[in-house]
């Protein structure tokens, strides 16, 4: 069986706490939410990965020069699968950007965004560590492109909104 080479983009969101609501309860807390902590305590996934940061922010505060950071990264990493965790509230937009971008520019890639609308570490009930898990199993399953994984689902960004009401995308 061929492991799959994962290139994980960090954007940042409450998947690790990039949520202001939760900064506080954080620093309290004193946990280490990172995503490179969660996955270097997996028992020997099937995969190998990478991790690389492009910014760390509140999807809301994330600007044009931080998407053009994003899309280079992108386009420089060596593997074929990419996985951007990313804020929930600007999820959508940066999938349509990134879309546009990879057919305007023939890039042949499997991209998928997923986040969380609770944080990895430090609450029994997060939706984290599935959506993490859930993407990163999806790699085997899609064809190049771009897509928003949430909730047990894999979809094109025009296919989901938001629903802040029941805590999912539908």
């Amino acid at each position: 069986m061929q492991k799959n080479n994962i290139h994980i983009i960090k954007m940042g969101g409450t998947i690790e706490f990039r949520d202001p609501a939760y900064e506080k309860i954080n620093k309290l807390m004193k946990l280490d939410v990172s995503i490179d902590n969660y996955l270097k305590n997996l028992v020997k996934p099937h995969f190998t990965y990478d991790i690389e940061i492009v910014c760390e922010k509140d999807s809301r505060e994330i600007t044009e020069e931080d998407l053009n950071k994003l899309w280079l990264a992108v386009k420089a990493a060596k593997e074929e699968n990419i996985l951007i965790t990313h804020g929930t509230f600007t999820m959508k937009n940066t999938a349509k950007f990134l879309e546009d971008l990879a057919a305007k520019e023939k890039v042949n890639k499997k991209i998928i965004l997923t986040g969380s609308m609770i944080p990895i570490v430090g609450f029994s009930i997060s939706d984290a560590s599935f959506n993490l898990g859930f993407s990163l199993g999806s790699f085997s399953g899609i064809l190049p492109g771009v897509y928003i994984c949430m909730n047990g689902g894999i979809f094109k960004a025009d296919e989901i909104e938001k629903n802040t009401e029941s805590f999912r995308f539908e």
